[in-house]
This record gives C-alpha cells, structure tokens and sequence, in this order.
C-alpha cells in the first residue's frame, strides 16, 4: 500500500529535502507540492491525500487557518522553523511537529507513526474496541538508503560499539549505525530476545539451545551467564 503524500510549503529548499525524505521510503508516493495553502486546497479537492506535510507560517494563510478549513483532513505532520506554535498545534490531531531543519532520523520516526500504528479500532458485535497492533516491519538506514525488514526474515542482530549487523537467511548482513541497545528498545519483546552483549536473537528461528550456545539455522550464537536467565524463563513460558 502506498501513502499518498502532499508538501506544502513557501520555501522551496524546505519543499526539496522533504521531496527527498520520501521518496528514500517505499510506502510513501509524493502526488504534488504546494507554494501555499490555496494551492494545497485545490490539489486537496482533486487528489486523494493521506499524509499532508503543512508548514504552519505562510503568507495569506496559515497552515493552521488551513486546517480549521478542513472537514476531513488526511494525517497532518505540521512543519515549522518556529516552536512557539507547537503546543497550540495538538489541538488539531495532528500526528506530529517537525522542527526544522528536519533531520531525516526525525522525518522518519514521524512518519513510522503513520506507517507502523500501534493499535486501531475494530468493530465487534457492533461494539468498537482497542486492540493493539504488533507492527511485522522496520526501516533500517544504511548506504545511503532505507530498507525495509520484516521482523520475521530476521535471525539475529550482532552489536560492536555504535554498529550493529542485520542477519537473515538469504542477504548479506547490513551494517547500520545503531547501538544494539538502542535497537532492541524498536523490536517486539515477545519475538527477540538479548542472549548476550553483542547478540540479540529472533526466537522463532531457534533450532536448538546446546550448553551456552544457540543454533539459529547454520549460525552458531553464545549465551552469556548475564542473559541466560532471560532465555531460560522464555524457555519456561513455551513450554
């Protein structure tokens, strides 16, 4: 599924790096650019918008006056070079505000509550109820690029220092600037499981557990004395 996006802004070096923030994501497709919100209103009438990237200080209109317009306005991710207007603008459901400049680490973690939401609605019996919503996928950078992977092609993750190593069956490990306890905090608890310093390790490609080491298809992980606990009471829990 593709988010069809549209940016809104006065200033056209701001219009650019956000033009090149989405199209480094594969979920995201950019559908137009606006100078201003009259502009936007008119691609607004014409294109069916998902995610509106809306500066909040333009000329003639504001991006918050534009959004008071709007019955039904798509996610809103409001951009700005001022942060006076950031508490006033949550009074708009907005999904996000983003300071420029916009780092793209903050662009995407902004944009991963769009893509990656962590419950929704569901209609039982007539009843409406929260239940919550694992997400299956993250985007990793690394390269100069975005890649995307799903939790469940991934064996392990080896950490050294600020790097850590993405493992799966049939790719070459990636590289990505991250620390491995940083990185954890991102991955489902349920599913990945930190069996020493430098290893966390996806428990659903557990092959055996022999002493202190682990086969996860034809590598071979240690578990520390630290972590072993860890793995013992998950062990427990399944059986």
């Amino acid at each position: 599924m593709k988010f069809n996006c549209l940016i809104v802004d006065d200033e056209p070096i701001a219009q650019q790096i956000l033009e090149k923030y989405i199209l480094q994501i594969e979920a995201l497709q950019l559908v137009g650019k606006a100078n201003n919100a009259f502009e936007a209103l008119n691609i607004l009438h014409q294109e069916k918008i998902d995610i509106l990237f809306l500066d909040i200080k333009m000329p003639s209109l504001s991006g918050l006056d534009m959004l008071k317009t709007l019955q039904n306005p798509p996610k809103v991710i409001l951009t700005s070079a001022f942060s006076e207007y950031g508490v006033e603008s949550y009074e708009y459901s907005i999904i996000d505000y983003l300071l420029k400049p916009i780092a793209f680490e903050r662009f995407l973690k902004s944009v991963n509550k769009i893509l990656i939401p962590k419950s929704e609605e569901l209609s039982t019996g007539g009843l409406d109820k929260k239940a919550e919503i694992e997400p299956t996928f993250i985007f990793l950078k690394a390269d100069k690029k975005i890649h995307k992977y799903y939790f469940a092609d991934i064996l392990f993750i080896e950490g050294s220092g600020n790097y850590v190593k993405i493992y799966t069956p049939n790719e070459k490990p990636l590289m990505v600037l991250d620390k491995l306890t940083e990185l954890q905090e991102k991955l489902p608890a349920k599913q990945f499981i930190r069996v020493h310093k430098s290893f966390i390790i996806n428990i659903s490609h557990i092959q055996k557990i022999e002493g202190n080491m682990i086969n996860l298809k034809d590598k071979v992980i240690p578990i520390s004395a630290t972590f072993k606990p860890n793995l013992e009471g998950l062990i427990q829990d399944n059986r």
